[in-house]
């Protein structure tokens, strides 16, 4: 009796030595690629079970058990992501999370939005503060636009003030930092010795803990500057042309505005050598915030520009998913080095898979004349881009429509001769209903989340090619 214990330990013992580890994926589609790279060498969780709603998902305690096991979180995007990455990696400090949308161009969702006059002018903000312009657009500031008293923020940064602020950019679906990534980022952005400045027309005074150096700036235009990331700024420019002056000569503004504006915060590149030195510089932006402004309201303000709003469905799109799969093998490879040959033999495969579906999905919707389609969550936008398709949403940010938006969807249903309205498991069918009663249009349904994701796809591409 006791040596059938002994070996029933043995074995239990044995089994555990030899477990395969373990990670945890966001969404099905996500746990398929992740099936096809890693094979059978890891056991794979997901969190978002089939029919529920990644947008505002909140993970079940017993999910949050098989997390605390799991080496790697592999995640997309998703809006509920934005809220429990910060979560799980303070209270899994050895999970590592990975962004599987990294390297991905995402779309903004704001593109999503009914074209009303708010989200028009929310639209047209949001694509100057991401450096998206044309260059006509652009028009000469007074330095009156930047009025007032404001004071650096550089130490709300060093004591800690802004982890909540890095915690969110972090989380954010459009990240390539973790949080330690940010802080190191920031502390040679705004890094200043400069703890004031007082800006009264042409007189700036700066100041310091040894003193304040005063100047007399006049305009000379701005430059035009295009980054790494293919995002471009504008730096409005002003020379000191006081000579007694210990103040910067040169110095530019960025605030990222490109018309005349009165402005909250501004960072400020400074130098005596030259402009054109100056624009080089793309490591330290002293930044400062008006100095009536307490700590929490440039945390909210902060915040409040911490881009969100990307278009997370990535994964409809066969080619973005050779960069998913790319990151996936690469985080595998990472943990499990011993499994290298296996990763990347799987990962070629999947490429070849990949290359055929999207082989597949251009034949079967060759020749169709009628490019747009209506769909009920707008989900489908970058399979939309890739096919050269025109993706009509009916709901936008998790909303119904509201009857002045219905009857403009509507309209828009017949003016495109809509034959169908496509559906998703996860989300209410009654305003596609009301629209396709109302126009004559059939329903069916496409799932976005389905596991078996090569048959869903080839299934979507069929449904499209026989609808529309």
């Amino acid at each position: 009796m006791k040596m059938k214990k002994l070996i029933s330990i043995l074995c239990i013992g044995a089994t555990f030595l030899h477990a395969k580890p373990v990670v945890t994926t966001s969404i099905l589609p996500t746990k398929y690629f992740v099936e096809q790279i890693a094979g059978d060498s890891v056991y794979i969780n997901h969190m978002v079970n089939p029919g529920s709603d990644p947008h505002i998902y909140e993970p079940r305690p017993e999910q949050m058990k098989n997390l605390e096991k799991s080496d790697i979180f592999f995640a997309v995007g998703m809006e509920y992501e934005n809220n429990w990455l910060p979560k799980f990696a303070k209270n899994y400090p050895n999970l590592d999370i990975v962004k599987t949308q990294k390297n991905v161009q995402m779309l903004s969702s704001i593109d999503h939005k009914h074209n009303d006059h708010h989200h028009y002018h929310h639209k047209e903000h949001k694509k100057s503060y991401d450096g998206i312009f044309d260059d006509k657009d652009i028009k000469n500031r007074d330095i009156s636009d930047w009025n007032g008293e404001y004071n650096s923020i550089y130490p709300y940064l060093l004591n800690g003030s802004f982890d909540i602020v890095l915690e969110a950019k972090a989380s954010a679906s459009n990240s390539n930092k973790n949080f330690q990534e940010y802080k190191e980022y920031y502390k040679k952005g705004y890094k200043s010795d400069i703890n004031r400045i007082v800006i009264n027309n042409e007189n700036i005074s700066f100041h310091t803990k040894n003193g304040i150096n005063k100047g007399k700036y006049i305009y000379k235009g701005y430059d035009i500057l295009t980054y790494k990331s293919g995002k471009r700024g504008v730096r409005y420019q002003f020379e000191n042309i006081d000579p007694n002056s210990k103040a910067p000569k040169f110095i530019q503004f960025s605030d990222h505005e490109i018309t005349p504006t009165k402005v909250s915060h501004f960072h400020i590149y400074m130098g005596n050598d030259s402009f054109k030195k100056l624009s080089l510089e793309l490591e330290n932006w002293p930044t400062f915030y008006k100095s009536s402004m307490t700590k929490a309201d440039i945390i909210e303000d902060m915040l409040e520009h911490i881009d969100n709003n990307f278009d997370s469905h990535i994964w409809l799109d066969p080619i973005l998913v050779k960069i998913q799969a790319k990151n996936i093998a690469d985080a595998l490879i990472a943990h499990y080095p011993k499994n290298r040959a296996l990763y990347e033999e799987n990962l070629d495969k999947f490429y070849s898979e990949l290359d055929m579906l999207d082989s597949y999905i251009k034949e079967q919707l060759n020749g169709i004349k009628n490019r747009n389609f209506i769909v009920y969550h707008p989900s489908w936008a970058y399979f939309a881009k890739r096919y050269n398709l025109n993706q009509i949403a009916i709901e936008t940010e998790g909303k119904e429509p509201k009857p002045v938006q219905l009857a403009n969807l509507i309209k828009e249903a017949k003016k495109q001769n809509a034959k169908v309205i496509f559906v998703a498991p996860q989300f209410s069918k009654k305003a596609a209903k009301l629209i396709a009663d109302e126009v004559g249009a059939n329903i069916v349904e496409i799932d976005p989340l389905a596991k078996d994701w090569v048959k869903n796809i080839k299934r979507t591409a069929d449904a499209f090619k026989k609808n529309l």
